[in-house]
This record gives C-alpha cells, structure tokens and sequence, in this order.
C-alpha cells in the first residue's frame, strides 16, 4: 500500500508543480486583487523600514488613504513583508507573491493529506484526498434574483491563479484550514495540543478571517459528533459539556493571542462601514436551497463544463459515509459537508435564523463554499479509498490494474479540463 500513497501524493504534487509553474515567470501584473495585496504588502515593508507598527499601517494609496490591517487579515502580508525585510529585499514584493502563491497551490495537497490522517483515516484514503485536493473546478455563474451572479471563494484554481481572482489571503486560509480543523478536532477529544491547535486557529483567523470562523464553527459543531464507544444518553450529554469546555479554553487563547486586532476590530467596528461590494444582495446573502441543489445536482458546484466525475464521487462518498457511520471518523467529512450545504443556502433559504449565528449580517455567506468544496473532497478521497482498499485487500495484481483503468476513467475528464484551464492562464 505505501508505493501506492507515494506515488499518489506525488503525482498529485508534481502535476501542479508542471502546470502551475508559469505562475512564477510572469512578466506581467494581473489585473485582480493581487494588485491590492501587493499594495499591502508594500505599506508593511514601508512600516518596518520607518520603525512603524507593522500591523496596523496607513494605506495613502487607497482613496483618501485607509488603516486597511485595522480591519482586515494581514498575517500574510506581514510574514512575506518580515522575509523581504531580512532578505534584504534581494526579491520583489511581486516575485515573493508570486512563488508563494506557487507553492501554496502546489502542497495544497498534502495540507489535505496530513488532515485526514490526524482524523484517523488510513494512509490510502488520505493519499486520495491529496489526489483530488486540487481538481474542483466552478469558475461558474449561478442564477440567482433574476441575475447571474460569479461564485467565487471555492477550493479551485480561478480564485488564485493569474487569470483568476487573486485572492491571495484566503489561499493561505485554504492551506492552514484543514491542519486547524484536525487539530482543533482532536484537542477537544482528547484535552491535549492545545498549543498547536491555538496557533493554527489563530494563523488561520488571522490569515483570512471568514476562514477562522468557519473553522471555529466547524468544530463546534463537530463537538457533536458522537464516539462511537458512546451508546447512551447521559455518557453522551457528558462528553458533549467536556468538549465545549474545551472548546471555549481554545476559543479564549485565540482571541487572546489575537487580541491585538480582535479588540479593535469589535470596538471600531462601526467605522467600517458598507463597500459598494454589499451592493450585491446575493455576495452577502447567498443564493437560496432551490439554486445551490440544482448546481450541486448539475456538477457545477465542483464539476463545471466538464463531465461531473467529481460530483459523483461526492455522493457516493456520501453513501460510503452512511454506511460507515457506526465509525466516528467517516461522520466527520459528513457532517463538515452537510453543515456548509447547508449554510450556504444562505439567507435566501433561512431568513432572520440566519441570525442566530454569531457576525452573520456582515459576513458574505457566498464564501461559505469552501467549506462546501472541503467537506466534497473529504467524501470524493473516501469514495475513491473505498475501491483501491477493494482491490489491496484481494493481493491480486489484475485488480490493482482493473483500479487503476477505472481511476482513471474517472478523473481523465477532471485533470483534462483543470489542464486546459491550466494552459489558458499560462498563456
């Protein structure tokens, strides 16, 4: 079994290593929000070359000039504003962009890897999820108020590549998400690593904030999720107050550690204000159960203009999941899906409950299909597992070949289509 993880985790790697790599030869500046992060990145070098407070600077640039790291995650920006500094800004600020967002893309895959195996599943289905880690694709528009609105903030290319969004901050979330949900997940099973998982979470938070709180959510919600040792009521309620106790110690050493920013960004919070971007009802409101269930049902929430190979594998990691569910770990992918489906049906679906959850009238709830695609690639990874442990378990050579033709039967559509969108950004 172990050639097999190996050889899949590196042909998952080394795929976007040869396809992402232009991203790095670039002569050009795109023209989306990368230029904003450069801009941020710029002010944080400028703040340590003066003796200023790196994380709170003033942004002259932008308008009349704005305190942006005031109200928005920067920990990004710091850190590769910390390496130009000491490197003796030998690199530009556009080239130090470029590479990390590089090999951020590129070991996406074993960020997904290493969380699957700290939630206990085998190496096999781990190597999977590494697999499929990079292949969603929904560059797509959802109809939605009678208007055609962009879904983006997902788990695919678009939202990072040069031809895509540039969202440079939410990359760095989408690395660190999955390593902080397993973490958190185990220290509030078992009461240990609270130092790690607190830097994690806080690293997350700070990295891009709608990230921190989805995974702060998620493993509230996690802490739901029953041993499966536990078979009665009262040892169950029990288990349930010890999780949350240890959740809130988790949730106080965050915002402790992030207090620096946490603290104002509540107490100055009015001064934000509303962006034009609010303007779009559907960016902060979503789209509603009848759009999202049809595109899921479709392929286009991870299958868009391609055959819906991956949506396939989704359900019947569902199935696999349902039939598994006496074993806690298979509950885990089911619940993180099923709670971010859910959610991201947004207010359209739920009205004023939407309420009851903590900051919801500012947060832009289309952002919720990261934990939409998460949650998808999790149960794709265990599909796919289930017929590779199908064939390891017959220690016959003629099924590991008969796996390996259906394998790639399957995702021949998925990495034709993510290499064509691969090729046209090179271009």
């Amino acid at each position: 079994m172990t050639p097999i993880v190996i050889c899949t985790l590196l042909g998952a790697i080394g795929f976007n290593l040869w396809r992402l790599f232009p991203e790095t030869t670039s002569g050009g500046i795109p023209s989306n929000d990368t230029l904003f992060h450069l801009r941020l990145i710029d002010s944080a070098v400028n703040s340590i070359s003066h003796g200023k407070d790196i994380t709170d600077p003033w942004l002259g640039t932008t308008s009349l000039g704005f305190p942006v790291f005031h109200h928005y995650q920067h920990l990004p920006h710091v850190l590769v504003a910390l390496t130009h500094v000491i490197t003796f800004k030998v690199f530009p600020l556009i080239d130090m962009i470029r590479w990390t967002t590089y090999l951020l893309l590129t070991l996406f895959p074993l960020s997904m890897y290493w969380s699957l195996r700290r939630f206990s599943f085998d190496p096999l289905t781990c190597a999977m999820v590494g697999l499929l880690a990079s292949l969603i694709g929904i560059d797509l528009q959802l109809l939605s108020h009678g208007m055609e609105w962009p879904v983006w903030g997902g788990f695919d290319y678009a939202n990072y590549t040069f031809a895509g969004y540039g969202l440079y901050t939410q990359l760095w979330g989408m690395v660190l998400l999955p390593i902080a949900l397993a973490f958190g997940y185990q220290t509030i099973r078992i009461g240990q690593g609270y130092f790690w998982t607190t830097v994690l979470l806080s690293a997350t938070l700070m990295s891009h904030l709608i990230t921190g709180y989805m995974a702060f959510l998620t493993i509230g919600v996690l802490t739901f999720v029953p041993d499966s040792k536990t078979s009665h009521i009262n040892p169950y309620l029990l288990e349930i107050w010890i999780h949350w106790r240890r959740l809130i110690v988790l949730f106080i050493l965050v915002l402790s550690v992030t207090a620096y920013f946490t603290v104002p960004f509540i107490l100055d919070h009015e001064y934000f204000g509303v962006t034009a971007a609010n303007t779009n009802p559907t960016s902060l409101n979503s789209f509603g159960h009848q759009v999202v269930l049809e595109a899921l049902v479709k392929g286009n929430l991870f299958d868009l203009n391609r055959f819906p190979s991956f949506t396939i594998l989704v359900f019947a990691g569902v199935a696999s999941c349902i039939c598994y569910r006496n074993k806690t770990r298979y509950l885990i992918p089911l619940v993180i899906f099923l709670l971010w489906l859910l959610l991201f049906f947004g207010r359209p679906t739920w009205g004023p409950v939407i309420g009851l959850l903590p900051l919801s009238q500012d947060i832009h709830m289309h952002r919720f299909i990261q934990g939409v695609h998460l949650g998808g690639v999790f149960l794709s990874a265990i599909a796919l597992a289930t017929l590779w442990r199908w064939a390891v378990s017959r220690s016959n050579l003629a099924y590991l070949v008969g796996a390996l033709i259906l394998t790639l039967l399957i995702l021949s559509p998925v990495y034709a289509e993510r290499q064509s969108y691969l090729s046209l950004n090179a271009r």
